[in-house]
């Protein structure tokens, strides 16, 4: 708390910054965990459904559930299999990108407050030479300390921040893998062709 209040008004920004990636990149870590669940469901249902047992309950996702609704349909081969697997991915996937390029913005932003920052404590620095000279290293010191920790609290919050964005696209990229996957698993099980 001492180094936030030494560190000036760019510190608030700077806290602002690190709570909304922290918000955003948790909101979509529970939504990707929610729908690799709904995704585990959906597949048990299809393979219920596969062997016999009447249509399966829902999932809990509305866009498997939509495609769950269609499976008599889709086995009797009264409606196109790929077209609405597709369909199911066209709702998906963008969900799923939803909210990655906001984290991104905001980790570029932390370093720059940082050194908006480190600007700051600079000219009060210079402004402290000019008005009592160079012989007061305390003053100078705030300015230079200021500088420093603005710095320190810009790459604190945008490294770790980093690496949790990279986390949370590797985890998006093996999502959106297995369910373009599984159109070819379902087709299989249906006694489908999946079509390229």
């Amino acid at each position: 708390f001492d180094s936030f209040a030494r560190g000036g008004m760019v510190m608030w920004p700077i806290l602002f910054v690190s709570v909304v990636i922290w918000y955003v990149g948790f909101g979509r870590l529970f939504r990707l965990l929610y729908l690799r669940w709904a995704r585990k469901r959906f597949l048990h249902r299809v393979d219920r459904f596969s062997e016999g047992h009447i249509l399966p309950a829902r999932t809990g996702e509305v866009a498997f559930n939509n495609f769950l609704s269609l499976l008599p349909d889709l086995k009797a081969g009264k409606k196109n299999f790929s077209y609405f697997y597709r369909e199911l991915l066209v709702t998906l996937v963008p969900d799923l990108n939803r909210g990655f390029s906001t984290i991104t913005t905001w980790i570029s932003v932390a370093p720059l407050l940082g050194l908006l920052g480190t600007v700051v404590g600079m000219v009060e620095t210079f402004e402290v030479i000019n008005t009592f000279g160079i012989g007061n290293p305390h003053l100078m010191a705030q300015g230079i300390s200021k500088a420093l920790l603005t710095t320190q609290a810009g790459l604190t919050v945008a490294f770790p921040g980093l690496f949790f964005l990279i986390f949370l696209s590797s985890q998006k990229e093996r999502l959106v893998q297995s369910l373009q996957r599984d159109e070819e698993t379902i087709a299989l099980k249906l006694g489908l062709k999946a079509e390229g």
